[in-house]
Parts: structure tokens; C-alpha cells; sequence
């Protein structure tokens, strides 16, 4: 009668620390998630390119553009406007195991030639843990 009660005790604290485990890792995932994330924003509000390729994965390919056109695409981006000023929402996360997506409103204000456009939308990312950490795949 003890030993079942102690079998029965023991397996209702593994379930336990097997679910605490699960809970710590997304938890972990989602903070390594919102700080790629922060990154990405404050090297876009100062135009630092090496800063926001930092969290591109090599891998990135999205509507046609990969790594290397993402890079030209920001160089030319970043040479023409005089300020970018980036805001997003805190994004939902959702993590499925080395994936994961964002969506986040966000508000763009771009200063070219003197003149500010507002650019606001829906923001969705792709990202897979790496080696390194999370990495943004898709979605830029």
C-alpha cells in the first residue's frame, strides 16, 4: 500500500517537473524571441546594417529575396533615408518547437529628402532556433 502510494506520488511529480521543464523552455524561448526582436528595432531606428543582420539567419528567404538581397535591399534602404523611427506592439509569439512566428502591429516613420511618411501594419516574422539562437527566416 505505501510502496503504490509512493509509486503514485512519484509519477504525479515527474508529470510536474516534466511540465515545469516545458513551461521554463517556453518561457526562455519566447524572452530570446522579444529580445531578437528589440534588436532588430533599435538597429533599424539607428540604420546599424552589421547590428540587424546579427539576427538573419543565413538561411533567410522570403518572397524571393535572400540573405544577400535582404543586405542590398537594407544598404540602399538605409543610405537613402535620413531617419527611421521603428515602434512595434509586443508581439504574440507562437513557438512550435525550433520554429516560430511573431505578429505585431508596428509604426514606421521614414524621413527622405526632408520629407516624413508614416507607414503602419501588421507585421508577421518567421524565425528558427539556430546554433547561435533564434534567427529571423522570413517575413522582413
Amino acid at each position: 500500500m505505501i510502496s503504490r502510494l509512493a509509486g503514485i506520488f512519484l509519477a504525479a511529480f515527474l508529470l510536474f517537473a516534466a511540465g515545469c521543464g516545458a513551461t521554463n523552455r517556453d518561457h526562455r524561448d519566447h524572452r530570446e524571441i522579444r529580445d531578437i526582436l528589440n534588436i532588430r528595432a533599435a538597429a533599424l531606428n539607428s540604420r546599424d546594417l552589421p547590428r540587424y543582420l546579427s539576427v538573419i539567419s543565413e538561411q533567410f528567404n522570403d518572397k524571393g529575396k535572400n540573405l544577400a538581397r535582404l543586405k542590398e535591399s537594407l544598404e540602399k534602404s538605409f543610405s537613402d533615408f535620413e531617419q527611421i523611427t521603428y515602434e512595434a506592439d509586443r508581439p504574440s509569439i507562437t513557438v512550435d518547437g525550433a520554429s516560430a512566428e511573431t505578429v505585431s502591429h508596428y509604426r514606421m516613420k521614414i524621413q527622405v529628402r526632408g520629407k516624413q511618411m508614416s507607414l503602419n501594419g501588421i507585421e508577421r516574422l518567421r524565425l528558427k532556433k539556430e546554433p547561435g539562437g533564434w534567427k529571423i527566416i522570413a517575413g522582413i
